[in-house]
């Protein structure tokens, strides 16, 4: 009875204001200062991207930690081109909002323009940042690159689709373009269960599970084979810091689960996120793997960012990361926790070390 109190209620007066409040009332970093007021241990000032539910708060706990001044810049407002040139930030921490696309438009916009025309440096990149919480954008990059993944189908004509929903072998995967934590992730087992989807999609739209009402996915779907059996695996990569364990299942689920299984990742998962990653350029990734019943490995999710977990791995019950060591020297195992403010203190000292690297680089240059 709370539950579908609950629901009921979140269902009819689910509104962004109102969730961010009640985000923002369990936040631990809702009353943290926004620019720092301690010196620096490094020559940077770090602009920090607001973000609408406070999600850029642990990069801001990771500056403090690690030591590098910051300050909270706001580009949601008409004025943002202004507030980015004159805030003297030597780069930016990037945590964009995906809790309605609207937002997650308007980051997409901005930051490309920060990038490419404005010449300013994010973190992560803007490459990852794009592919971020969008499974079409995601599924046409791995397939351009050939990265072995679970059959995936994108429709955007009805007849088709209809076609393919007469058609496909059941069970099938429907996932919706944006959604965290298998909110829009539904199993259908039944041929009149994919009918009832593809039309509503092309109708009302589909509406994923703690969505806002009025942002619906509507004239596009995405259908994912169903793979039984498979185990999931949580791999991280953030600059040489290398992290994994297994995505424990409830239900028809291991996405949204919170439940962390700790298995030593084998060095050929690890190899396949550091290909994957160097193929990408991406400086911070989560590569959510399948591993199916016949030993096969299939990327099904990249996130630049991504929430956080308890501890990221334990190898023979050690918390600790993997170090990619020179060609020919393989991988290295490192005793220690790594993960804080959710892994942004290693982005945070990633930064600081590809800002060194670029300033060192100029300072060769001047020589000649």
């Amino acid at each position: 009875m709370i539950r579908a109190l609950k629901n009921l209620i979140l269902r009819h007066f689910r509104v962004p204001t109102w969730r961010r409040a009640l985000w923002l009332a369990h936040d631990e970093y809702r009353d943290i200062e926004q620019e720092s007021s301690n010196r620096s241990r490094a020559p940077y000032t770090i602009g920090i991207v607001k973000e609408y539910f406070n999600c850029h708060g642990p990069y801001v706990g990771a500056c403090r930690d690690v030591g590098v001044a910051y300050k909270v810049v706001d580009i949601s407002g008409s004025d943002w081109q202004d507030v980015v040139l004159q805030s003297g930030c030597d780069a930016f921490l990037v945590w964009p909002s995906a809790y309605v696309s609207v937002w997650k438009q308007m980051y997409d916009e901005r930051l490309r323009i920060m990038t490419e025309e404005l010449q300013k440096r994010i973190y992560p990149s803007y490459k990852g940042l794009w592919i971020y919480e969008s499974k079409r954008r995601m599924h046409y990059w791995l397939t351009a690159h050939d990265i072995a993944r679970p059959t995936t189908w994108v429709l955007y004509d009805l007849e088709h689709a209809l076609e393919f929903a007469r058609t496909t072998p059941l069970p099938i995967v429907f996932k919706s373009d944006l959604g965290s934590g298998a909110s829009g992730v539904r199993v259908f087992r039944s041929r009149r269960a994919v009918m009832k989807c593809v039309r509503k999609c092309f109708r009302k739209g589909f509406l994923r599970t703690r969505g806002y009402p009025l942002d619906r996915q509507w004239g596009n779907l995405l259908f994912q084979e169903y793979i039984p059996g498979a185990k999931e695996w949580r791999m991280v990569r953030i600059g040489n810091s290398y992290f994994g364990h297994q995505k424990g299942q409830i239900g028809e689920f291991h996405s949204g689960t919170d439940i962390v299984l700790f298995a030593e990742p084998p060095e050929e998962l690890l190899t396949l996120v550091r290909e994957v990653t160097e193929l990408g350029g991406f400086e911070s990734m989560n590569v959510d793997v399948f591993e199916t019943s016949d030993g096969r490995y299939l990327v099904n999710e990249l996130q630049a960012v991504f929430g956080p977990d308890p501890e990221q791995m334990r190898v023979d019950g050690k918390c600790g990361r993997y170090v990619y060591e020179r060609e020919g020297e393989g991988w290295r195992f490192e005793e220690g926790v790594f993960w804080q403010n959710n892994c942004c203190n290693l982005r945070v000292e990633h930064l600081v070390n590809i800002l060194d690297e670029e300033r060192s680089k100029q300072g060769r240059k001047g020589l000649r």
